[in-house]
């Protein structure tokens, strides 16, 4: 196999595995016959035309009426699968300083966590509507703490940045009572709810234990334990055509919580909130049009 070949076979994993089985050597064969002599690379052109001919057969794929079922249980196990990671981050500093023996500070920060501790029980329970009025107020209540502790940083670090800060507080919980309100099904997420917490209780572990081993040896290796959890929970989900539908309707939640570097306060705001607003109500609009899909318990 030739440097070029192997160039157009990396670019043909852009497009679905149905569609690669049909028409790959079929194409290769089309882009070799086409390619220059001494040709040893994909060109400019070719690499632009493959990765938008697969990223568009894939987008026709993820919103034809057919997936729209996946959308439906996506949307519901992002419901679930977005208190249960902000609960789990919550407790992460009441746990170090536990794990520190520092039980007053650990007392102090741990109320922080336990509005999504109630909504992680309250939606496992069915109790949706109640769920969703509890993530509502905590992310009023929240938005009026981080006021009151901002009220004296405006003259020291700016008004730009407090109120970024506010924001970013408020978009977080907003974020996720809004992927509750939205949910399509009235309980649980569709999935396996014990293997999910089995996986969370997994990164929540490793990461305290990987932080606190970090911080004594100085040595950053034991912080990559859960990120190789997470990588490997996020491979298996990816498997799923409901699971990469919920890693897609979970970004907003992920960029709010891992805000993209290089813009000023005020404009990453703006850009989350965008981008938060167009994918929930894309994935909204996808599931509510379509019925109940496969139940996927192998998403995780």
């Amino acid at each position: 196999m030739t440097a070029l070949e192997q160039g157009y076979r990396k670019l043909m994993a852009w497009y679905p595995k149905e569609h690669r089985a049909r028409h790959e050597a079929e194409m290769i064969t089309v882009l070799l016959a086409g390619a220059a002599p001494g040709q040893d690379r994909p060109t400019f052109r070719e690499t632009f035309d493959l990765l938008r001919g697969g990223l568009s057969i894939r987008l026709r794929r993820a919103v034809a009426p057919g997936s729209r079922g996946h959308w439906h249980d996506a949307v519901g196990m992002a419901a679930l699968i977005a208190p249960v990671a902000l609960f789990l981050a919550g407790l992460i500093r009441p746990a170090g300083y536990a794990w520190r023996l520092s039980f007053d500070a650990a007392l102090q920060t741990l109320p922080f966590a336990l509005p999504y501790g109630l909504i992680v029980l309250l939606v496992c329970l069915r109790r949706r509507r109640a769920a969703v009025a509890c993530a509502w107020a905590w992310t009023v209540l929240t938005t009026l703490i981080t006021l009151q502790q901002h009220a004296g940083a405006f003259p020291e670090y700016g008004a730009s940045w407090a109120v970024a800060d506010v924001g970013m507080g408020a978009l977080r919980a907003g974020v996720c009572a809004a992927m509750l309100t939205v949910a399509p099904s009235h309980g649980p997420a569709p999935l396996d709810t014990r293997r999910l917490l089995t996986w969370a209780v997994a990164v929540f572990a490793t990461t305290v234990a990987g932080l606190q081993t970090s911080s004594a040896s100085g040595s950053p290796l034991p912080v990559l334990v859960p990120v190789l959890v997470v990588a490997t929970a996020a491979v298996k989900t990816l498997r799923s055509p409901v699971g990469r539908r919920a890693i897609v309707t979970l970004l907003p939640l992920v960029g709010v919580c891992f805000p993209p570097p290089g813009l000023g306060d005020l404009a990453r705001l703006a850009a989350l909130t965008v981008l938060s607003a167009t994918v929930l109500t894309a994935a909204t609009w996808l599931a509510r049009t379509g019925e109940t899909g496969e139940r996927t318990r192998d998403a995780l």
